[in-house]
């Protein structure tokens, strides 16, 4: 019988290996097969950018632009294009070029404001630029009328319009005062409308764009 050890079946490691036994060892897998390095830091760099000409807002824009022009639009129609329509008509009767002319260019200007409001809707920041200018010509137009208010007077006098018991009261009253109360609470009245009409410029995110009238 011979001694050994109940495992003896099992090789020593002290002796040499042959060829046969490493080539039969496991085979080595590579991990970065496929993967990326582990050893190496990879970073990402850079900046984002936003495309030119378009605005990214975190909350909806306001909506006072649409809500001053809606209001101006229905100004625009009723005092701007109707009022001085009938404006037109009386002058017409009064015989006077100037008087007519005056009225269409507030005519005009009511049709400024009607556009003006409607890119105001539209969130155009040229429709308050426009609309600045509709107001700051039918206050020229109106302190040109008030100006003339005694002519007009003299004119209705003639055409039977007035009688002269109301043309002598007007005077004791003079036309001097009535065209400069007229004129203040004309220049009043056409300052409040451009206090409104720029609210949207003073509402942070007003959503309005960078339109000019004027390019």
């Amino acid at each position: 019988m011979q001694g050994g050890t109940p495992w003896g079946d099992v090789p020593d490691e002290n002796q040499p290996k042959s060829e046969d036994t490493e080539s039969s060892g496991p085979q080595q897998i590579s991990i970065s097969d496929g993967f990326a390095p582990m050893n190496q830091d990879t970073l990402l760099t850079g900046t984002t950018q936003v495309p030119s000409g378009q605005l990214i807002y975190l909350q909806p824009p306001s909506s006072a632009a649409k809500v001053v022009g809606i209001l101006t639009v229905i100004y625009g129609f009723i005092f701007g294009i109707l009022f001085n329509i009938v404006s037109l008509v009386g002058s017409t009767g009064l015989g006077s070029a100037t008087f007519i002319a005056l009225d269409v260019v507030n005519i005009i200007a009511g049709v400024g404001m009607l556009i003006g409001g409607v890119m105001m809707i539209n969130y155009q920041r040229r429709g308050i630029i426009l609309l600045f200018c509709a107001i700051a010509l039918t206050t020229l137009v109106g302190v040109g009328q008030l100006s003339m208010v005694d002519a007009a007077y003299d004119q209705m006098l003639e055409n039977g319009d007035i009688s002269q018991e109301e043309y002598d009261t007007i005077q004791n009253v003079g036309d001097d005062v009535v065209a400069g109360v007229g004129i203040v609470i004309l220049a009043f009245c056409n300052a409040l409308c451009g206090l409104i009409v720029a609210i949207p410029l003073m509402v942070s995110n007003n959503g309005l764009d960078e339109s000019k009238l004027f390019d």
